[in-house]
């Protein structure tokens, strides 16, 4: 009882200080803009994969992780810069990932939406032991420069990554939205997710669309893992944390919207920032999910609804 009645006016405190603290609170503004960028990347596979085949992978936060482990693969054995590294990881993670949608999980899918949910349960726990096994369970990082030196951003010490974090994400997301809107295999994509029966009888290889989005989504998710492991650490079992993360994402913008990644991300990290200020880091999650909460309540198809694009 007694420490509750200590962390009440500790909580209080702290939401003065945040209320009467103009630069403070222009600093968490410029953070969270900046960490968009990487919870876009963070959800936008788990949004395409939903989108498309409306399975929730939850397999997602260890294919990010394991990205961002090829990454210090690649740097020991090549001594690749982490994003140079990127062209050799994303080929490599679509080219593991193509024949599990293809050869495991599309089975699964005509059976019902139980089985490949658990299924994808089961890949997380492979890659993390596969994980364990190669790196055992201490922190790796990849450390080139831009990950501890910052650049000055209206008052706001930024670290570089996570500028290159913004710009990145900003490209992928308005990739992929043109790709789906545009691009003849998009359109593909966006037929097979709308109708699968009506998608297959137009000549449309569904099974096909369906390991290629797979596919697409782990190479997505390759990017975000190179940005933690820049901008922080990497350890097998951190990819649930992240995975909620995502998850939160893209229930915030809308389950399937490519472009509400961004929206959905600007508000997590919003929430983060001037919540863990306002409150007191201990509480940092606990706004973020109870943020969620309210969404899921308020309007459970998020702000740009659930379609595709």
């Amino acid at each position: 009882m007694g420490a509750a009645c200590t962390a009440a006016p500790n909580a209080f405190t702290r939401l003065i200080q945040f209320v009467s603290t103009s630069k403070t609170q222009l600093t968490e503004l410029v953070n969270s803009i900046f960490y968009t960028g990487l919870y876009a990347t963070l959800a936008l596979g788990l949004t395409l994969v939903f989108g498309v085949m409306r399975l929730v992978n939850l397999a997602h936060g260890d294919l990010i992780i394991a990205g961002g482990y090829l990454g210090v693969f690649f740097g020991v054995n090549l001594g690749l810069d982490p994003l140079v590294a990127l062209l050799l990881i994303v080929p490599v993670m679509m080219a593991l990932t193509y024949p599990i949608q293809r050869g495991l999980l599309n089975p699964l899918l005509a059976v019902g939406e139980e089985p490949p949910l658990v299924a994808t349960f089961g890949i997380s726990l492979v890659i993390e032991t596969v994980l364990q096994i190669g790196y055992s369970s201490n922190a790796q990082s990849l450390n080139p420069s831009y990950g501890v030196t910052g650049i000055d951003i209206l008052g706001t010490n930024v670290r570089v990554i996570f500028v290159i974090a913004l710009v990145i994400g900003v490209i992928l997301v308005l990739a992929t939205h043109f790709a789906l809107t545009r691009l003849r295999v998009g359109k593909a994509l966006r037929a097979a997710s709308e109708d699968a029966e009506a998608a297959a009888s137009l000549g449309i290889n569904v099974k096909h669309i369906y390991a290629l989005t797979f596919a697409v989504a782990a190479g997505l998710s390759a990017f975000a893992g190179i940005e933690l492991g820049v901008a922080f650490s990497l350890t097998p079992t951190a990819g649930l944390s992240w995975l909620l993360i995502a998850f939160t994402v893209i229930v915030l913008g809308g389950m399937g919207s490519v472009l509400g990644t961004l929206v959905g991300g600007f508000a997590v990290a919003l929430a983060q920032e001037y919540g863990s200020l306002a409150f007191g880091p201990q509480y940092q999650d606990l706004i973020v999910f109870g943020l969620l909460v309210v969404v899921l309540v308020i309007r459970p198809n998020g702000i740009f609804g659930r379609r595709l694009g």
